[in-house]
């Protein structure tokens, strides 16, 4: 026998499948698996179509689905077929032949139909049994999902917040980087203007080869407080300082360290020298303009922007450990601008050839030659520095008998003072 039967409502899958299959299997039924496709085949007759509860209702249980499916193939089996009244068959025919005559032949045994009424009830209490623990297996699974969509929504929750904490956290870091960077900027120095050249400084003293004792004479010699820091690159390699434990205010010398950051963040990618930085100038122009004219709205602009702390953090790696911005300004000494300056002139700053030449080029350039230019035979490249009394001025100088670096900071001196002490070094190294 076969039946044609649709997918029971509610029950998924296999599950389906394995409900009809063993519903069919328990009420002596034989499914079609070769049947076609169910949306082309019509039920042969009211008594094979499923009731529209198992058909139609998502809420039909795996249980009542399998009950229903017992009992409808149960009523859906075909009747005996029946001969009409004095009609014979062949078969009939045939065994009225070889069998006696028994008036109750065709009548059931009582006690076989007890049997089978016996063990179609057993079929369907297994059949009740296993629709049961199908069911609690299908509930359990749901259970188990909504669980596990619990678990994922709270990790989900959980990471969010998590990630705004963070989010938080960055826009407070940037919000403290950038109060620092403005308090900084505000503590730049304004420039004065230039003095008015003064005519050179005389200085006595007398050179016996001790280049250290020469800069302490100058110094005592020359108004004001003067430290001195000088260093030969080849040659001989002399270097000597005097009072270079003082820390002046940097004045426009710390437009250098600027200088040299702006080159790094350019090689690193970071920046183009096209960059807008202010309405009429790129970064290439401001970078001319800072160390040829000492202009100070670009190294503002820029500064808090490169940040400051990254600017200070370069130039301490290239032995100018002891200048920083603070209260009162940014502050230096004779000994961390002679570092610098003389890896800048020995070409060992951590930047490209090009980049030295760059910021060489532009020291050469520069407009204010009142200090170590005044004082020197030689080519300077120089950058001084003038706010409040502080005159400084340090510098690659290219000598025609040798290459040195000099810095000069004073605090209540002049610009002879710092040109005169320059030609008596300078005498001193080379005759």
């Amino acid at each position: 026998m076969h039946l044609r039967l649709p997918l029971i409502a509610g029950v998924p899958g296999r599950a389906s499948v394995a409900a009809l299959t063993v519903a069919l299997l328990a009420s002596g039924c034989t499914p079609n698996f070769h049947a076609p496709d169910p949306a082309q085949i019509q039920p042969a007759s009211a008594a094979e179509a499923l009731p529209a509860a198992v058909h139609n209702s998502a809420d039909t249980t795996m249980r009542d689905a399998a009950t229903i499916v017992v009992h409808q193939v149960a009523e859906s089996r075909p009747p005996e077929q029946t001969v009409p009244a004095g009609q014979v068959t062949e078969d009939d025919a045939a065994e009225t032949q070889h069998s006696p005559t028994d008036p109750d032949q065709g009548e059931a045994d009582p006690a076989e139909a007890e049997a089978s009424d016996a063990n179609t009830s057993k079929r369907r209490q297994s059949l009740e049994e296993w629709s049961s623990s199908l069911t609690r297996a299908y509930e359990s699974a749901q259970q188990r999902e909504q669980r596990l969509a619990q678990e994922e929504a709270q990790r989900q929750a959980d990471a969010e917040a998590e990630a705004e904490e963070r989010r938080q956290a960055e826009l407070e870091q940037e919000e403290q980087d950038q109060e620092l960077d403005q308090e900084q900027a505000e503590a730049a120095p304004e420039p004065e203007p230039a003095p008015a050249p003064e005519p050179p400084a005389q200085t006595n003293v007398n050179f016996d080869g001790d280049l250290n004792a020469l800069l302490g004479q100058l110094a005592a010699q020359h108004p004001g407080q003067i430290s001195i820091s000088v260093q030969e690159l080849g040659g001989q390699n002399r270097s000597a300082s005097t009072g270079t434990g003082k820390s002046f205010v940097t004045a426009s010398t710390y437009k250098i360290f600027v200088a040299y950051s702006i080159i790094r963040e350019v090689e690193a990618g970071q920046r183009d020298w096209s960059d807008p930085v202010l309405e009429d100038r790129d970064l290439a122009q401001c970078f001319q303009d800072m160390i040829v004219l000492s202009d100070n709205p670009c190294p503002e602009k820029l500064g808090p922007e490169i940040g400051w702390g990254n600017i200070w953090a370069d130039a301490s790696a290239q032995g100018a450990g002891n200048t920083r911005g603070g209260e009162g300004g940014i502050r230096t000494n004779a000994q961390d601008l002679t570092n610098f300056m003389s890896n800048l002139g020995a070409g060992n700053l951590a930047m490209s050839g090009p980049g030295h030449d760059r910021l060489r080029n532009a020291l050469a350039a520069n407009v204010h030659r009142e200090g170590i230019p005044a004082g020197s035979a030689g080519q300077v490249l120089n950058k001084p520095g003038f706010i409040n009394g502080n005159l400084h001025d340090t510098a690659i100088v290219h000598h025609p008998s040798g290459t040195y670096v000099l810095t000069i900071l004073t605090q209540g001196s002049s610009w002879s003072s710092v040109a005169a002490i320059t030609r008596d070094i300078e005498t001193a190294l080379y005759g």
